[in-house]
């Protein structure tokens, strides 16, 4: 018998912290690490380098080495797969990584025209008891939708159920006993020629086990077909173990982090100075508000409206002079002040990205809003989040909230016509479809992720360099005292 253990989308999550709230949290590598069998294999599904305060840290201080890769290595990690938020920071901050890891790296669809990554599409791994596993892995295609070109200098993705199919074709000549194929990547029922969650057709291949990621989402082990798969959440609250036997096949199951347990030997011995001064500065204040900024509910916030929307619109729409400008908020409610900690603006806006001056329509800027519009449903007479934005994962950061206009949905009716009101001044932009105007939005909504695919048809008019969290930092060390913002004058019809 073999086993397998398998995170994904860890963030760099390592200590039990969320790095917000007071107190010890069963997360975090390294509480992970403790429920590790006895020569396990241990692989990873990519997306390390962003996400959390820690990793931001060691980026902002530039010492060119990361915990997360020392973690990976105390814990045995064999096997790794890139994510896409490992693309972030570009060629030179990637290699440097996975050149940490004394593990192999595997992504059949990513091609290094440099050399210098030490990819591979697959590797073959024989246990003690002789079993033979094949190890395939990809990278969700949407990654070039993402990344800018110089994140992707000398780096292409190329289709992942294409690319996963031959090398699952090629490593089958080594006569495995089990083909695993580790996918950054989800299930989705998107369309059009690059897609970002191929989970579904990936199975079809016939791997017996495919371990997936990307989605942050709790997918307890189930067939498709003949393939069993799974996926196990972020921020390394939760891993699987995967057995591997010729009696009885693949069986897997999910395991929750517990940090009350203890830690193994050489995790115990990891540093603890950065975390420490990682802590500090998080708790220290760098401004103040004249309220709160507040994200009171997800529901309440999209229906009567959000204060810390509102405020990170205003940012958007000073720092680029855009006529109109669109936000999302996290999956997690957060509200802000009058105290405003480093540690309490990241966790408000925990998202790498930097902004975009689009050139879009009245009739453009509606199209974008009817798919916020599809954010509610009605059920007895009560206004409800749609499933849509909650299966096969909460996506709430894919609502959006508008500043610059006013404008009314109306529920009641079909989706793609529920936005019955949309003035930016004294214009009406529905009777004004080719009215022309400037959007403010991040580099991820931008590439019309979530269901905005018409910004993809937008003129970029400036892209700005700037990260975004700076960008707020800034904000509150200047100005010391940031007022709460006046509504948007938005109304919900039911």
């Amino acid at each position: 018998m073999a086993t397998l253990f398998f995170t994904s989308d860890t963030h760099s999550y390592l200590y039990p912290t969320d790095y917000v709230s007071p107190g010890r949290k069963d997360m975090g590598y390294m509480a992970l690490s403790s429920l590790i069998p006895p020569d396990a294999i241990v692989a990873d599904g990519g997306d390390v380098l962003q996400g959390s305060p820690l990793v931001r840290y060691e980026m902002k201080t530039g010492g060119g080495s990361f915990l997360a890769a020392e973690a990976f290595n105390r814990a045995g990690l064999s096997i790794y797969v890139p994510g896409n938020h490992d693309f972030n920071f570009g060629y030179d901050t990637l290699r440097t990584f996975l050149s940490s890891l004394n593990a192999e790296k595997i992504a059949a669809n990513l091609v290094d025209r440099r050399g210098e990554l030490g990819i591979m599409p697959f590797t073959l791994r024989t246990t003690a008891d002789g079993l033979r596993l094949l190890f395939v892995g990809v990278i969700t295609d949407y990654v070039n939708i993402w990344e800018s070109r110089e994140n992707l200098e000398g780096l292409e993705i190329t289709d992942s159920v294409l690319a996963a199919s031959s090398a699952l074709e090629e490593g089958r000549k080594l006569n495995p006993d089990f083909t695993i194929c580790i996918y950054h990547g989800g299930f989705g029922e998107e369309e059009g020629p690059i897609r970002e969650n191929r989970g579904a057709e990936l199975a079809s291949l016939g791997f017996d086990l495919l371990l997936t990621g990307h989605q942050h989402a709790i997918i307890e082990p189930k067939h498709i077909g003949r393939t069993l798969t799974l996926q196990t959440g972020a921020k390394a609250m939760h891993a699987a173990i995967v057995t591997f036997s010729r009696s009885r096949g693949v069986e897997a199951s999910i395991v929750d982090a517990d940090a009350s347990l203890p830690l193994p030997a050489g995790m115990a011995a990891m540093p603890e100075e950065e975390e420490k001064e990682v802590l500090a500065s998080l708790s220290m204040p760098i401004g103040r508000t004249e309220g709160v900024l507040s994200d009171r509910s997800k529901l309440s916030s999209a229906v009567h409206g959000s204060s810390l929307a509102d405020f990170l619109n205003d940012v958007q729409l000073g720092f680029t002079g855009a006529d109109v400008s669109a936000v999302s908020l996290p999956n997690d409610p957060v509200s802000i002040g009058p105290v405003v900690t480093l540690g309490s603006l990241l966790s408000a806006y925990p998202f790498a990205n930097t902004l975009l001056k689009l050139r879009i329509t009245g009739g453009m800027l509606r199209e974008a809003m009817e798919r916020s519009a599809g954010y509610f449903d009605e059920e007895d007479g009560h206004v409800i989040i749609s499933d849509r934005f909650t299966i096969p994962k909460e996506e709430h950061y894919n609502y959006d909230f508008y500043r610059g206009v006013s404008y009314s949905f109306d529920i009641r009716k079909p989706l793609g016509s529920r936005v019955v009101r949309l003035c930016f001044k004294d214009i009406d932009l529905l009777k004004s479809p080719d009215y022309p105007l400037t959007i403010a939005v991040n580099s991820y909504r931008a590439t019309g992720t979530g269901g905005y695919g018409v910004y993809r048809r937008a003129a970029i008019i400036e892209r700005y360099g700037d990260d975004v969290q700076d960008i707020l930092i800034s904000r509150f060390e200047s100005e010391g005292n940031v007022p709460v913002p006046s509504g948007t004058d938005f109304l919900l019809i039911l």
